[in-house]
C-alpha cells in the first residue's frame, strides 16, 4: 500500500473514500469532521441529529457525496467516548473503518491528523501518526492463501494521511516509518502462522528466518539435527523425534551496539505442527494446531523490524522449532531426558511440549551470551480459561525487567496481565526421579508452563509471555482481521527500542 501526506483541505482531495471522525459524548462534529460537514451542506450533523450516526466505538456509516465534494465517499467513523480514546482506540478504529472499504472495493482512502488530539490529549503527534498508519496496514491485511489469481479479494492500494501545518514534519516521518516497520514486520508474522502445516515446516521456518537476516544484513545460523545431538539438546530432540521433518535450531543475531555487553535475548516456540504426541489432541479444531509456532513467527518477524529500524542495542533470537507428531518412535509418558542446560525432566504429558523445547531455547540463549530475556509461546489452554483473547499472560523472575517489557507493551498498545510467580507453585514441577517434571495437572496450568520455562532462565532476567488466547481471532476485530493477529511483534521491537 502506497501511503501519502497532505496538506491539503480535506474536503478537496479526490479520493474514492474520505473517513472522517466522530465521538458519541460530542455535541457536534469537529476538526476534519466538519470540514466535510460543510461540505456536504451538514448532512452528517442532520444524521447525528436523527440518531442514524451516534459515534459508538466502530460505527461506520458510509454515505454517497453526490458530487458536492471531489471524494465518491465518506465513511463516519465512530471512536465511542472522546474521554475513554486512546491511541490503541484510534488504531482499532481506522482498523475497522478501512477493512470495512477494502471489503467494498475501495482502492484509495483519505483521513486526516489534526493537532487537536495532539492537545487536547497530550498524545505524541509520533504515536497518532503510527497508529493511525498502523491501523491502516494492519487493518487491510490479507493472507494471500493457494486461491486462482483471480479469486483474489481487492486491496486498498493508497491511503492518504492529511496533516495539519501545526504538526512537526520530523514528528510525521517518525510515525510513518516506524508504522511502516512495525505494520511490515506484524503482517510478515501474520502470514507465517496463517500458512498450512505442510508449508510451514521446520525447516521452511529456518528459511524464512534466513531470508529476514539476509535482508536486514544480520547473522544466522540454523543447527541440524546432528548439530544438535553434539550439542545435548535432549528436549528439543525428543519432542521433534516422531517426525519425518527434523527438528532445527534457529539462531538470528543483530549487534546494534558494540560499546555494550548486555545482550536482549528473544526466544521463540516453534512447533510447526502440534498433535499433542502420544497423548493425542482430540481430532476437533486440531488444524488449528498449524498456528503453535506463532511465537516463533513473532521473534522472526520482530527481528526483521529490529533490522530495519537499526536500535542502538544487541539481539539474540533463539528460535527451537520441530514437530510434534506420532508414529513408532514417540515421547512417551514418564520418559526421562537430558535437556542442554544437564537438568533432567520427566515428561509426564507429550502435549505439554512447549515448555521442553523453549527449555533448551532459553538455555542456549543464556549460553550465546543473552542478560536479560524474553520468550514468547502459545503455550497453554489455560491461559485462556484465566484471561480469555482480551490479554496476554506474562510471568517473570524479576519486577523491573516485567516494567520494561510492559511499558513497551502499552506503547505498542497490546495488553498483557500479569500471573503470579509465588514460590508455592514451584512444587508443580518437582519431580521425584528427575530434576523437574512439565505436566502437574489442571491447576494453575498456565503458571506451571511458565515456572518449568523459567527454571532454565535461572537467575537470569526473564519475562514469559504466553499469547495462546491473542496469537489468533475467529472473528474481525479491531486492526486484527480474522485470522492470525503478529501479537508480540510490535511489543518486541518497542523493547529493543528502549533497551
Amino acid at each position: 500500500m502506497k501511503v501519502k501526506i497532505s496538506t491539503e483541505t480535506i474536503s478537496s482531495i479526490a479520493a474514492d473514500c474520505l473517513i472522517v471522525t466522530y465521538c458519541e459524548d460530542q455535541d457536534t462534529v469537529k476538526g476534519y469532521a466538519k470540514t466535510v460537514d460543510t461540505a456536504l451542506e451538514h448532512r452528517i450533523s442532520q444524521l447525528i441529529a436523527e440518531k442514524e450516526i451516534r459515534g459508538t466505538f466502530g460505527e461506520v456509516t458510509l454515505l454517497h457525496n453526490w458530487g458536492k465534494i471531489p471524494a465518491k465517499r465518506t465513511i463516519v467513523l465512530g471512536l465511542g467516548k472522546e474521554k475513554e480514546l486512546t491511541v490503541a482506540k484510534v488504531r482499532d478504529a481506522i482498523g475497522i473503518a478501512a477493512r470495512y472499504a477494502q471489503k467494498r472495493g475501495i482502492k484509495n482512502i483519505t483521513f486526516g491528523v489534526s493537532n487537536y488530539y495532539v492537545e487536547k490529549r497530550f498524545w505524541n503527534p509520533v504515536d497518532i501518526v503510527q497508529g493511525v498508519v498502523e491501523g491502516v496496514e494492519l487493518g487491510t491485511y490479507t493472507f494471500a492463501g493457494y486461491k486462482k489469481r483471480d479469486e483474489q479479494p481487492s486491496k486498498i492500494e493508497e491511503f492518504i494521511l492529511v496533516v495539519s501545518d501545526d504538526l512537526e514534519q520530523s514528528a510525521i516521518q517518525a510515525g510513518l516509518e516506524r508504522a511502516d516497520v512495525a505494520a511490515y514486520a506484524t503482517n510478515l508474522a501474520r502470514d507465517l502462522v496463517n500458512e498450512p502445516g505442510n508449508k510451514m515446516t521446520p525447516a521452511i521456518l529456518a528459511e524464512r528466518a534466513r531470508e529476514v537476516a539476509h535482508r536486514r544484513n544480520m547473522e544466522v545460523k540454523v543447527l541440524n539435527k546432528a548439530e544438535l545431538e553434539e550439542l545435548g539438546m535432549g528436549a528439543l530432540l525428543s519432542v521433534g523425534q516422531a517426525s519425518a521433518n527434523e527438528p532445527k535450531m534457529i539462531v538470528m543475531k543483530y549487534n546494534g551496539a558494540s560499546d555494550s555487553k548486555e545482550v536482549l535475548g528473544y526466544v521463540g516456540k516453534g512447533i510447526t505442527f502440534d498433535t499433542g504426541g502420544i497423548q493425542v489432541k482430540p481430532d476437533e479444531n486440531m488444524g488449528e494446531m498449524k498456528t503453535d509456532m506463532a511465537g516463533a513467527a513473532a521473534v522472526i518477524a520482530a527481528m526483521d523490524g529490529i533490522g530495519a529500524l537499526q536500535p542502538h542495542v544487541n539481539v539474540i533470537a533463539v528460535i527451537p522449532t520441530c514437530e510434534n507428531m506420532i508414529s513408532g518412535n514417540n515421547l512417551k509418558p514418564a520418559d526421562v531426558i537430558t535437556s542442554f542446560s544437564g537438568k533432567t525432566i520427566e515428561v509426564v504429558h507429550t502435549d505439554a511440549e512447549g515448555r521442553l523445547i523453549l527449555a533448551d531455547g532459553v538455555a542456549y540463549a543464556k549460553h550465546l551470551g543473552a542478560t536479560k530475556l524474553v520468550d514468547v509461546a502459545t503455550l497453554t489452554g489455560s491461559v485462556i480459561s484465566a484471561l480469555g483473547y482480551a490479554a496476554t499472560g506474562v510471568i517473570t523472575n524479576n519486577e523491573e525487567w516485567l516494567e520494561d517489557v510492559k511499558a513497551a507493551a502499552r506503547i505498542a498498545g497490546e495488553r498483557v496481565w500479569q500471573l503470579p510467580n509465588f514460590e508455592e507453585y514451584q512444587e508443580y514441577i518437582k519431580s521425584e526421579i528427575a530434576d523437574l517434571k512439565n505436566d502437574a495437572g489442571r491447576p494453575a496450568g498456565c503458571i506451571q508452563g511458565g515456572i518449568f520455562i523459567g527454571a532454565f532462565a535461572e537467575d537470569t532476567p526473564w519475562v514469559h509471555l504466553d499469547i495462546a488466547g491473542t496469537a489468533t481471532t475467529d472473528k474481525d476485530k479491531g486492526h486484527n482481521p480474522a485470522g492470525a493477529t503478529g501479537v508480540a511483534v510490535r511489543t518486541l521491537i518497542q523493547l529493543a527500542i528502549r533497551f
